[in-house]
């Protein structure tokens, strides 16, 4: 649930409302509509990816495949040549693809932790396909083999963090419940969060919108599985966020296991690594001590 450069936050959420008036005929066609209001997916071309990639030369691009299709995955390392013991594994939320999701990931590079940012199928210049809950859910596993494969082949397997913003702290909750009791991971991260989209459509869209996102197949219900993954959770989230409100955010707070952290600033959606005060930044690195310690 990325924002739109110049849309209003609640745009999403008033696109679903407008269900009521596209008069589609049947499930189906619900239901492809829905997943494109929804996820927005924001697709690149070979040369505007190869523009990207000449400006950013300190990121690394490797490959995923999905099937008989790929996943492309960026790597922000915390120094250049050197792996860090303490890794993110990045799940991005709608609309914005990895790229325009680096400046979300400096203060994690910053408290030297190397990120990965893959996107899912539809995003980036990942395999092209309107994605649906599914997809996306079965990227970010495929992913995280991958990246697990990797780490066992190149020396000391380092230590995880997941984190997820907006709908990928969904795909981050889905995640972390799929490899609960494994002690994979040592802290999971969930920015802008919400219990499911349902909730998040009745705060935008009152009534209509919970009835509307029932019809169609999209859930992304984090309440459903927060309280049986692995802690511990921090939850980060902006007390102005006019996409996610603040409330959802606290209800699965109070749904997770302990130990958990709630950590909140006065500011919106996606804007909370430019906080001013450096508060952000202090997180991570509390964040990173407590992985490197176990606590």
């Amino acid at each position: 649930m990325n924002q739109k450069k110049g849309v209003p936050a609640r745009g999403w959420r008033a696109a679903v409302a407008l269900l009521a008036l596209a008069l589609l005929p049947g499930c189906a066609a619900l239901d492809e509509w829905q997943r494109r209001k929804i996820y927005r997916p924001t697709g690149v071309d070979a040369p505007a990816w190869q523009a990207l990639q000449a400006g950013r030369p300190d990121v690394e691009v490797r490959r995923v495949a999905v099937r008989d299709e790929q996943v492309q995955l960026l790597r922000l390392p915390a120094a250049p040549g050197r792996v860090s013991t303490v890794q993110v594994l990045f799940l991005h939320g709608t609309y914005r693809h990895a790229f325009q999701n680096l400046a979300k990931a400096e203060p994690m590079r910053r408290a030297g932790l190397d990120v990965w940012l893959p996107d899912y199928r539809g995003w980036g210049a990942s395999s092209p396909r309107l994605p649906s809950e599914q997809s996306i859910h079965e990227d970010a596993w495929a992913v995280w083999q991958a990246l697990q494969a990797g780490a066992a082949a190149s020396g000391p397997a380092p230590r995880w963090v997941i984190y997820g913003h907006s709908m990928g702290s969904a795909v981050a909750v889905q995640l972390a419940w799929r490899l609960r009791g494994t002690r994979s991971h040592c802290a999971l991260v969930l920015e802008s969060a919400f219990t499911r989209f349902s909730d998040v459509a009745w705060s935008g869209a009152g009534l209509l919108g919970r009835l509307l996102t029932a019809a169609g197949s999209q859930r992304m219900d984090s309440a459903a599985l927060i309280g049986q993954v692995d802690p511990p959770v921090w939850f980060l989230h902006g007390s102005l966020d006019d996409t996610v409100p603040l409330a959802l955010g606290r209800r699965l707070y109070e749904m997770a296991p302990e130990p958990r952290h709630w950590v909140q600033w006065p500011l919106g959606h996606s804007d909370l690594h430019t906080d001013p005060g450096g508060g952000y930044d202090r997180t991570w690195q509390a964040i990173r001590s407590g992985c490197e310690t176990g606590s």
